[in-house]
């Protein structure tokens, strides 16, 4: 998360942009150790069919996303390549908002702790990607030059 986040700043994209690279190799590769380790831990989630369903949907979105990402870039796509950013940190982003769904569904539902599970395994996801999916479509991108060498 921490690598993500910066890599939406125009100035340091503009300003640095070898620091940009490198910042977006530890995000890649972060997402790809971490995607693999959700895909795997998502067959043991608390909940069943319906919570390993979600946690592998949105382990396998993240990779697919990221690589995309990380394809668009390498083919110098910069306007998919950030198109597909906007996405991938939006599941990134999926880790923060379980932990906000957890005590509101606690608070203010009546449901047992594993049937509010099964819903947030989707529910962590899926509303980000669609806010992520709108920005991509009614957010013109800032399509910043780059440097093939």
């Amino acid at each position: 998360m921490l690598s993500g986040w910066s890599q939406f700043s125009n100035r340091l994209r503009s300003k640095y942009l070898t620091l940009h690279r490198w910042l977006g190799k530890v995000y890649v590769l972060s997402v790809l150790l971490s995607g693999l380790a959700g895909l795997y831990i998502a067959w043991f989630a608390t909940g069943g069919l319906i919570a390993v369903t979600g946690f592998s949907g949105l382990a396998i979105a993240w990779l697919f996303c990221t690589l995309h990402a990380y394809r668009s870039i390498r083919q110098f796509e910069i306007q998919k390549h950030q198109q597909w950013m906007i996405r991938s940190y939006a599941l990134t982003f999926a880790a923060v908002t379980l932990r906000l769904w957890i005590p509101l569904f606690q608070i203010f539902t009546p449901l047992d702790f594993i049937s509010f599970y099964k819903i947030i395994a989707w529910l962590c996801w899926i509303p980000n990607l669609i806010i992520a999916e709108w920005m991509v479509r009614k957010v013109t991108p800032v399509v910043a030059s780059i440097n093939r060498g």
